[in-house]
């Protein structure tokens, strides 16, 4: 009778128990050095039971040397979880996102090695139209810079570790959800603290939804002879969406305040302490490009100082095509002037005493403006078979202030011309084949005015770099896909160490089940920004060797 008891009760045990296990395999080894071999895992149980669960995780890493980032060998993350109806408690890794991140965004990007999660505990409890979360922990922060010795673009010279702390309650009356938040923040091996705090507001209606949402950041540090240094700082972000019949209308406002820096000093990591904290990723209201060359000419976020903009249009037109309008514009809160020493000053205009785009964004070569319109065309043709977008994108980005004084002016900028496009034709129940084709034209360069005469001088060896990437992939019943591209320019600024202008390669993918797949890819990859929601990085080249990636989940 035992026996039986005993197989019965684990029977039933497993019967309410989940498992799940990812794995990925990336090997690459290309030229100049440029080798890796990385095994990635995750696994997962779950235990289900009538009034609550738990759950478990352990991702394990193999990395020596990973493509980007440190030597890995061991357990990576974990974490321990508990939850009912309305209470959750997470013992471990955690990655929490308070309202829509002007505060608190814990995000990972493994192919930017961009980690802000934090190990320690998490709380929230949740009745009614109440939602409290608690949480503390340790975060560490890795980055590669310039600013310091031993530079690499694979690997991290730039460390910070921190103590989080904080609290978030939500609230909904009436339909309208209501934030409070308060995050604490102390570096691990220095005397710097920060608090946060803000609130939010969110009302949805019958046609749209309008978000709020305010945030003021103190830091200290003890300064030469302990003097505390204080420093303050504020942000506000405003996004609303309409819904016109089948049309949609979304702009966003965004007021950036926290550590507004002369441009001396503007991107140094290392020494502005009351820089906006990589753990609140505010949203950048940027537009995320799928194509290559849009996304590798994407934008990186200031979230130190920054006031934007940004209205996107959609909507049918007929009954199978869509348009597709974006725009954003940003530039800095404050515009720069240098005297005749090279001290820099806030420009003293008169439109806000002093503050001439601390509400809305200038134009001003002395305040980093950047522009963007961006238009797309996508649709079906009539029988169905064939999806096409057809795009149109124009960027001017001003994002290094070098001189401007009375005498003269240089700036540094980037201004492109693109026009992507992609064709995906349906053959057959087993065949199809897809074709893409991006051309850009940009330039790179220093504007210089001396004495009112102005010149430019390109970054390049041609004036204008003329960039086209093309491909052609054909797909087989779900499973094959073969790729073939090509990348060429007349001029490259990359930190390659080989003096082609272009890059070939070819690809094989099998897709094993929907959610695993074997990828066996050779030739050359083209180096260059490579950007995620704002975050962007430098990516350096692949010549011409092979790359493996196999990922397969067990469930």
């Amino acid at each position: 009778m035992n026996k039986y008891i005993f197989i019965l009760f684990f029977s039933s045990l497993f019967a309410q128990i989940e498992y799940s296990n990812y794995l990925n395999f990336r090997y690459g080894n290309g030229a100049d050095d440029y080798t890796y071999d990385e095994i990635y895992s995750n696994l997962g149980i779950t235990l289900n039971r009538p009034e609550h669960r738990f759950e478990a995780s352990l991702s394990l890493e193999l990395s020596n040397p990973p493509e980007i980032g440190l030597k890995e060998e061991g357990v990576r993350e974990f974490l321990l979880g508990y939850y009912n109806e309305n209470f959750s408690l997470e013992l471990g890794d955690f990655y929490k996102t308070w309202g829509r991140g002007l505060i608190l965004n814990q995000v990972m990007y493994q192919h930017l090695d961009f980690d802000t999660g934090a190990r320690g505990i998490s709380i929230e409890y949740q009745k009614d139209d109440l939602t409290l979360n608690v949480l503390g922990g340790e975060s560490g922060i890795r980055k590669s810079t310039t600013l310091l010795g031993g530079y690499n673009p694979r690997v991290p010279n730039y460390f910070l570790d921190q103590n989080i702390y904080g609290s978030d309650l939500t609230l909904s009356s009436s339909g309208l959800i209501m934030g409070f938040s308060l995050l604490l923040t102390e570096q691990s091996d220095t005397d710097i603290s920060s608090t946060i705090g803000g609130m939010r507001f969110e009302k949805p209606y019958k046609k749209g939804d309008l978000f709020l949402s305010f945030m003021h950041k103190n830091s200290e540090r003890n300064g030469a002879e302990n003097n505390l240094e204080t420093d303050k700082g504020n942000g506000i972000y405003v996004s609303n969406v309409n819904y016109i019949d089948d049309w949609s209308l979304t702009s966003n406002y965004r007021r950036y305040r926290i550590d507004i820096k002369d441009p001396s000093e503007r991107d140094n990591i290392v020494n502005n302490y009351a820089q906006a904290l990589d753990i609140q990723r505010s949203p950048t209201a940027y537009y995320q490009h799928s194509f290559k060359l849009l996304s590798r000419n994407s934008k990186q976020a200031n979230l130190n100082d920054e006031v934007g903009l940004e209205l996107e249009l959609t909507g049918p037109i007929g009954d199978d095509k869509t348009l597709l309008v974006s725009y954003s514009k940003s530039s800095s809160t404050k515009g720069w002037h240098s005297n005749e020493f090279g001290i820099w000053n806030a420009e003293p205009l008169t439109t806000t005493g002093g503050n001439s785009n601390s509400l809305f964004p200038s134009s001003d070569k002395d305040s980093y403006p950047f522009d963007e319109l961006f238009i797309e065309l996508n649709g079906y043709n009539k029988s169905g078979n064939v999806f096409y977008r057809i795009g149109f994108d124009y960027l001017s980005d001003t994002f290094a202030v070098l001189a401007n004084s009375d005498v003269s002016e240089s700036f540094e900028v980037n201004k492109a011309i693109t026009f992507p496009s992609m064709v995906n034709i349906t053959l057959n129940d087993l065949w199809s084949i897809e074709m893409q084709l991006e051309l850009q034209r940009a330039k790179k360069g220093f504007e210089t005015t001396n004495d009112g005469k102005s010149s430019f001088t390109s970054l390049l060896s041609e004036k204008y770099q003329k960039n086209t990437f093309v491909s052609l992939t054909a797909n087989y019943s779900s499973k094959w896909s073969l790729t073939i591209a090509n990348e060429s320019t007349n001029s490259d600024e990359s930190l390659s160490n080989f003096e082609s202008n272009t890059w070939n390669s070819m690809s094989l993918t099998y897709r094993i089940k929907s959610d695993s797949a074997l990828e066996v890819f050779y030739g050359s990859i083209r180096g260059g920004l490579d950007c995620t929601n704002g975050v962007c990085r430098y990516i350096q080249s692949f010549e011409d060797g092979l790359r493996i990636d196999y990922n397969v989940s067990f469930d």
